[in-house]
């Protein structure tokens, strides 16, 4: 008898061992649950924000639970990013942002967060064309005129970006190295601010985002003089590129994507993978993005984080090369 009970412990310890060890529901089966939020680490009102807000719209219907854009802007885009790192690897808060997030701590930004080991890269979105622009009443009609106009104006000419370290803002640098012209750097929160003060003639030069420039040229607000593009775009033909313009290798092509919090389940990052590449897909959203110069591309996880290393290390050649420091 108590041999039988010895062997009935085993058995039910047995049992509890196998339980113990055999795998949980994977979260991704069941995930999400509520409702999730991604941070826009910019103002509202630009590209970024439009397209986040289009994916976030398809991500509802497929995920079957709300999905909302939140923008936490400031300190060039550090107090976003910094809130996303911090966040609860669960997948529940997700960072929807540039380049900045390697560009400032390559140029030495003070930044809260370390890109490599608080971060599980999504997704690579897409690229998105640049311009450069100047107001309507400046007195130049395309690059070469801005370089004299900038040459000869006493004290020199402004340029806005997107605070140090963003795409802006290096562009600007190495058009300045290009051209030997010296423009004063003014950073804004959003694309949104930088074409208002552009129009308002506040600033005399801006990286602005295709879509958002025709639209204030159309109102006879701003002039695009060069296309920060390889190629031009079919959205202005006429309008050359900055190498067509005499100034090669001046412009970076600038990419939006998705990251979560370290620590985030695979299963749960590579069910979000898959849900914002088949937004991407969606006719209807692909052809809005067209219409906002944007290229979807939807990659992996992995082949995002290999975009992120390159272009770490791309800026840190940058800033030793031009003797840039943002610290």
């Amino acid at each position: 008898m108590k041999m039988k009970r010895l062997l009935s412990a085993a058995v039910v310890a047995a049992a509890g061992i196998v339980l113990a060890s055999a795998p949980s529901v994977a979260p991704a089966q069941t995930y999400p649950t509520k409702t999730v939020t991604i941070i826009n680490p910019f103002a509202a009102g630009g590209s970024l924000d439009v397209m986040a807000r289009l994916l976030a719209d398809q991500l509802t219907q497929s995920l079957g639970q709300p999905v909302i854009v939140e923008n936490r802007a400031g300190a060039g885009s550090t107090i976003g990013t910094g809130m996303v790192a911090r966040a609860r690897p669960d997948g529940y808060t997700l960072l929807i942002t540039a380049a900045n997030i390697v560009s400032a701590p390559a140029l030495g930004t003070p930044v809260n967060y370390d890109w490599k080991k608080d971060f599980a890269p999504v997704t690579l979105l897409g690229n998105i064309a640049q311009v450069l622009a100047v107001p309507e009443d400046l007195p130049a009609k395309n690059l070469k005129e801005f370089v004299a106009l900038a040459k000869s104006t006493k004290g020199g000419l402004s340029i806005g970006s997107l605070g140090p370290g963003s795409g802006s803002h290096i562009n600007g640098k190495r058009l300045e190295e290009a051209t030997g012209v010296a423009l004063t750097d003014i950073p804004f929160k959003g694309m949104a601010e930088t074409m208002t003060a552009l129009a308002g003639g506040h600033i005399q030069l801006a990286f602005g985002n295709l879509p958002e420039v025709l639209t204030y040229q159309r109102g006879g607000r701003v002039r695009p003089i060069a296309i920060a593009m390889p190629t031009r775009s079919e959205l202005a033909p006429g309008l050359p590129t900055v190498a067509e313009s005499g100034y090669p290798n001046v412009a970076i092509v600038p990419w939006y994507g998705v990251l979560a919090p370290a620590g985030t389940p695979p299963d749960v990052v590579a069910k979000l993978q898959r849900s914002f590449a088949a937004a991407l897909a969606q006719p209807a959203l692909a052809a809005r993005l067209k219409d906002m110069a944007i290229t979807p591309i939807g990659s992996s996880p992995e082949e995002f984080r290999r975009v992120l290393e390159e272009d770490h290390a791309m800026y840190v050649k940058i800033g030793k090369e031009m003797g840039v420091t943002l610290k």
